[in-house]
């Protein structure tokens, strides 16, 4: 398949890896941006540009001002707590009044 470099003027964000998918959008007059359309897989990156497994070179086509961002697969960068028990201590060291809005957590039955 087809690979396209795209360049970066800043700093590449330091948490994207090779395998990660890289998406494109406009960035319109008034700041907002239009749907991202995916580049491809990221195959390689430097600090200063990154090689997309996708010729993008006619659809979509990169310019200098859109917006660059990426995900990550869930199957190898899995974020949830692991495991059978978990503690939580809340503690408000200020002496003005302090209200807890909301407390929520995720739970997946892990294997038996």
């Amino acid at each position: 398949m087809a690979q396209t470099k795209i360049n970066f003027s800043n700093v590449i964000n330091s948490s994207l890896q090779v395998g990660d998918t890289a998406y494109v959008s406009d960035v319109l007059p008034n700041g907002i941006t239009t749907n991202p359309i995916s580049a491809g897989v990221i195959v390689s990156m430097t600090p200063s540009y990154i090689i997309v497994d996708k010729d993008i070179t006619t659809h979509p086509v990169i310019t200098s001002g859109m917006f660059v961002l990426f995900s990550k697969k869930t199957e190898v960068n899995d974020s949830s707590l692991k495991g059978y028990f978990a503690d939580v201590t809340f503690k408000n060291y200020s002496s003005e009044y302090a209200e807890l809005y909301s407390i929520s957590s995720e739970v997946t039955t892990s294997s038996k």
